[in-house]
């Protein structure tokens, strides 16, 4: 058997950002009036999913918590994490036994999103970027329209429609205490 530590990952492209945003309305209409983004979905009124193209989102922007102000000049808001694409589910699976491997810390994962539906394996760089592989992302164009919805963010489905059975490590704290709170979200 191969070493899981020697798989090296074939990414066919960059795929989306998720930018920590401190006014999501005044983001929002910044990327959908100024950039031309289309709005996809909505988790509540805290995360917002955009698109330019076809995949389900290229751009997601996160409200962050209350309390955060305008950044002192020089310094910029948060990338919370930056995504490349994989072809396949397996492809990804060999990521995450190359991961453990090398000892490199995954963050959350693997998992299946609920908006655009995309399966996750997110870990962290040497700086502790947030890093992420995908594959499998909803595609809306005129043969397949989508209509944008707002999901729920305590749900669990939302964040992960395979219920963390496919998670590699304990998941995110929010949606531990989503579990601790109802059981199961």
């Amino acid at each position: 058997m191969t070493d899981p530590a020697s798989y090296r990952p074939r990414p066919t492209r960059l795929g989306h950002l998720v930018l920590k945003v401190r006014d999501i309305d005044r983001s929002l209409a910044f990327y959908t009036e100024v950039m031309g983004l289309e709005v996809s979905d909505w988790i509540d009124h805290q995360m917002v999913f955009l698109r330019a193209g076809q995949d389900h989102h290229d751009l997601a922007l996160l409200q962050l918590p209350p309390g955060h102000s305008d950044a002192p000049e020089g310094h910029y808001p948060a990338v919370e994490h930056f995504s490349y694409r994989l072809e396949t589910l397996e492809e990804l699976e060999k990521v995450a036994a190359m991961l453990t491997a090398r000892g490199v810390p995954i963050d959350r994962g693997i998992g299946r999103h609920g908006p655009g539906e995309n399966t996750f394996l997110v870990f962290r760089d040497p700086d502790g970027n947030n890093v992420e592989f995908y594959t499998d992302m909803t595609q809306i164009d005129a043969e397949h329209p989508y209509a944008p919805s707002v999901w729920d963010g305590k749900k669990l489905a939302t964040f992960d429609q395979w219920k963390l059975e496919r998670f590699l490590v304990p998941p995110p704290a929010r949606i531990q205490a989503l579990l601790d709170k109802d059981g199961e979200a």
